[in-house]
This record gives structure tokens, C-alpha cells and sequence, in this order.
């Protein structure tokens, strides 16, 4: 596998993030022609096992199974999503349970609450994952690199090349052909149950979730080619008859807390402020809070263009604003003092509010609307009664989006994508004024 330098992988992870931005637009169910692309949409899409998709796929629904042929790149989303087939380019898809047991030629990109790689599973380049479980099973191979942030792995299958991530639990049964770089621990010492990845609020889920014992566990059938190198509290369990080339090391985590366990305290913190300062704006102002978020739904390329449209305003009025005030003040202040005294102070007070209230707004609004959007999806797609319910959509909606903005560099045109979008949209509503038809 070439080695991307940093150019060209922010390069990638500009356009992975595009493309991820384009499946939850596909989500949302955007009408079908209006990309130039194969897309599919509905409660269950399937691609049958002897159906050969020519060009890019861009898919969504609630089940969505791929037993054919896509011949470029596939990104979805959806409640749950299997792959038996074969893809040619990359696979980056958002769902809450991601299955791989065909072949994916290029990388792939996931993120959910459980993410497995069946032991049909063949990846031709990289992989990097974000959720509460990733099991690889005996038979999956990976040809590059796999990066992993969550809760807990299992990994009985082959890592070609190198293996990095941060977890709370970690079991190791399958070869590593480079290095294992990990943070791995929670609080206390090493606890000898297994961690619980399902959710309160949500059915089990479809697929098997194995039950992994917090810490780091080396099993007798685990082959690293490399060097272990580990960050934990607690010392890891490896089996005698398991094979580490470059031996085990081990940096031992003086503090209360591991690093990993903060990692993951600090997305459950982000997760609970934001559905928190959700459930007060929708109950202070639930006309604005749903207008804008049909406004997503109904238009979301508009709400792309005034995006950026708005982003650049605001920059120009940040610097004009106090440019101008100093100007007159300069020019009025030796003349009329009181009047230069006044200038300065409502111009300054202009520009605090304008700055102020911009970052409160991109801070919130734009990961609430969109997470209620896609949580109304998951949760009620065919339930039309349901969907004025509120708090259990946007709590699963900015569940998916905490994890996805979590990935390194990935997450951060992901989140810029859903700011330009809240921007767009309240620069429409500000135009119209009125609530653009809904997409049934």
C-alpha cells in the first residue's frame, strides 16, 4: 500500500467527508434525480446478488443489503447495513449496525453502535471505524491499516499492516502483520466483565454483539509481526503461547483516569450538553427549531450555497464593522466627542453580539437540527404518527453524529459540512419566512 503524505490524505478526507455529507443528504431522502449518480432510497433497498451497478452508489433506508456488484464507490446510511457483495472503490457508510462479508476493493470508512467484518470479509486498503463494537472475524483480512475509537474490539481476523486505536476493551485472537498501537483501559483496575454497548432507548440489535472483558486480553491464537505498544493502567493478559515478534511494551497510565476512558468521557459529556441545550430550544422555540429543519431536509443544496454564502458574510461584517467604527470615530471624535463616544460603543457592542451570537449558533444548532432529522429517519421512517416525538430521535441522531465527528480529520469536514447547512438553512428561513413543503 503507497503511503499517503499529509497533503493527500487531508485531500481524502476532504472528499470522504463530501461523500458522507451527500449519503445523509440521501438520508434525508433527497429525490433520486437530482444527482447525476445510481442512487437508491426507501424502508429496504437491496442490490441482488447478479445485479451489477455501473457507476458510484448512493444509498439509504432502513435495511439496506448489497449481495451484488457496485463498480465504484458505495456511501450509505441507514438503520442497518450488510454488505455481501463486492465493491470496487471505497464503502463510507453511517448506520447503526454495519456489516462487511463481501469484498470491498478500496478503503472503507464506518461509523455506528455495532460495526462487524463477517469472515468473508476482504478489504483491499484501509479501514478506519468509529463506534461501541467492532468485531473482525476468524477469515476477514484487512491489506492496510485499521484505525478504531469506541468502546470495545474483538479481532480474530488479519491486519496486513498496522493496527492504532482507543478503546475500553480489546481482545486480540487474529494476526497483525506491522505494529499494534493502542490506548486501552477504563477506571480502576482491570474489570473482568464484559462491557455493555447497547442503548436504553433502542431494540438489540440485529447482529451478535461479542461480550469482551475490559483491558487488554492477547489470546494463545494471536500472531503480531511487530511490537505491541500499549497505554493502560492495568497490565494486559497475554497468553504464553502468543506470538509478538517485537515483544509487548507497555506505558503505564499514572493518572485516575486513562487516556482512553477520557476520550470516551469527554464524547458522552459533548453527547448529553448537546441533547440538553436541544430539548430547551425545541421547547422554547419549536416553530424555528422544525422550520429549520425541514428547510435541510426539503432543500439541501440551497442550504449548502446560502451556507457558505452566510459564512462569508459574517467574515466580511467581523472585519468591516469594527473597521467602520473606528473610521467614523477616528473622523467624528475630535469634533463631536459624545457622539465618537457613542459610535465606538455601539459599534463595538455590534460587533460582540454579531461574533457571539454566530459562535452560539454554529455551536448548537446546525449538530441539533440535523441529528433530529436523521433520528426521525432511523427511528420512525415509516411511522408518520411518531415523528412528532423529540427527544429519542435527537438523542440517537446526535449520538451518530458525537461518533462521527470523533473520527480524526474526517470529523472535521463533517462537522464544517453540517455548520455550512445550519447556516444555509437559517439564512433561507430568514428569506422566506415561511416552511418549505415537507418531503413525505
Amino acid at each position: 500500500m503507497r503511503q499517503l503524505s499529509p497533503a493527500n490524505w487531508q485531500r481524502f478526507s476532504a472528499l470522504a467527508g463530501l461523500l458522507l455529507l451527500v449519503s445523509l443528504f440521501l438520508y434525508l431522502r433527497l429525490p433520486a434525480s437530482s444527482w447525476a449518480m445510481e442512487s437508491r432510497s426507501g424502508e429496504q433497498v437491496t442490490i441482488a446478488q447478479n445485479e451489477v451497478i455501473e457507476d458510484d452508489l448512493y444509498v439509504s433506508g432502513a435495511v439496506v443489503t448489497i449481495d451484488g456488484t457496485v463498480r465504484g464507490d458505495v456511501i450509505g446510511a441507514g438503520r442497518q447495513i450488510t454488505v455481501n457483495g463486492t465493491v470496487e472503490g471505497d464503502l463510507t457508510a453511517a448506520g447503526r449496525t454495519i456489516v462487511i462479508d463481501g469484498t470491498i476493493d478500496d478503503d472503507v470508512r464506518i461509523a455506528g453502535q455495532v460495526l462487524q467484518l463477517g469472515e468473508n470479509a476482504q478489504i483491499g486498503d484501509d479501514v478506519v471505524a468509529a463506534g461501541a463494537s467492532l468485531e473482525s472475524m476468524a477469515g476477514s483480512a484487512i491489506s492496510g491499516d485499521l484505525s478504531f475509537r469506541g468502546a470495545q474490539a474483538l479481532l480474530a481476523g488479519t491486519v496486513q499492516q498496522d493496527f492504532r486505536g482507543a478503546m475500553a476493551a480489546l481482545e486480540l485472537q487474529g494476526t497483525v502483520d506491522g505494529n499494534a498501537s493502542v490506548d486501552v483501559g477504563g477506571e480502576g483496575d482491570r474489570p473482568q466483565v464484559a462491557l455493555r454497548v447497547d442503548l436504553p432507548f433502542l431494540s438489540p440489535p440485529p447482529v451478535a454483539v461479542p461480550a469482551v472483558a475490559g483491558g487488554l486480553t492477547v489470546t494463545d491464537s494471536a500472531q503480531i509481526a511487530g511490537t505491541l505498544n500499549y497505554r493502560s493502567r492495568s497490565e494486559a493478559e497475554i497468553a504464553p503461547d502468543a506470538q509478538i515478534a517485537g515483544g509487548a511494551n507497555r506505558e503505564i497510565v499514572e493518572s485516575a483516569t486513562p487516556r482512553s476512558a477520557l476520550i470516551v468521557w469527554d464524547l458522552v459529556q459533548r453527547w448529553i450538553t448537546l441533547l440538553l441545550v436541544g430539548v430547551l430550544i425545541f421547547w422554547v422555540a419549536p416553530g424555528w427549531m422544525n422550520r429549520l429543519t425541514t428547510t435541510v431536509q426539503a432543500k439541501p443544496l440551497a442550504s449548502l450555497g446560502w451556507g457558505i454564502a452566510g459564512l462569508l458574510i459574517v467574515g466580511v461584517l467581523a472585519i468591516a464593522i469594527p473597521a467602520v467604527t473606528i473610521l467614523l470615530t477616528a473622523l467624528l471624535g475630535p469634533f463631536l466627542w459624545n457622539l465618537g463616544i457613542l459610535i465606538l460603543g455601539v459599534g463595538l457592542l455590534t460587533n460582540i453580539l454579531l461574533v457571539v451570537s454566530f459562535l452560539l449558533f454554529i455551536g448548537y444548532v446546525p449538530a441539533i437540527i440535523l441529528s433530529s432529522a436523521t433520528g426521525q429517519r432511523l427511528l420512525y421512517a415509516t411511522r408518520s404518527d411518531q415523528r412528532s416525538k423529540r427527544i429519542a430521535p435527537l438523542a440517537v441522531g446526535l449520538l451518530f453524529f458525537v461518533l462521527l465527528t470523533a473520527i480524526p480529520i474526517l470529523g472535521n469536514f463533517i462537522y464544517s459540512a453540517v455548520v455550512v447547512l445550519g447556516v444555509g438553512a437559517l439564512l433561507i428561513w430568514g428569506r422566506t419566512g415561511s416552511k418549505p413543503t415537507a418531503i413525505a
